[in-house]
């Protein structure tokens, strides 16, 4: 027996996908990337959001006559 080699059954492989189950995969696919692009546009104008309040409550507790001094847009 140590000369006779056991042959190992082959695990079960899926069937090969149908044109249908192509298509549906490439409309997820696309879905997903649409869904990240605007998850990314909706993340950019959130920060840009949070950018304008900090500024606004800044410029407000600082003051406009400190932030904008007299004669600061002349040299």
């Amino acid at each position: 027996m140590p000369e006779q080699e056991q042959q190992r059954a082959q695990p079960p492989r899926p069937p090969a996908p149908t044109p249908e189950v192509e298509r549906v995969r490439a409309a997820a696919d696309l879905y997903q990337q649409d869904r990240e692009r605007e998850q990314r546009r909706s993340l950019l104008r959130g920060l840009l959001w949070l950018l304008v309040a900090v500024m606004v409550f800044s410029i407000a507790r600082a003051g406009l006559h400190h932030v904008f001094v007299h004669g600061w847009w002349r040299p």
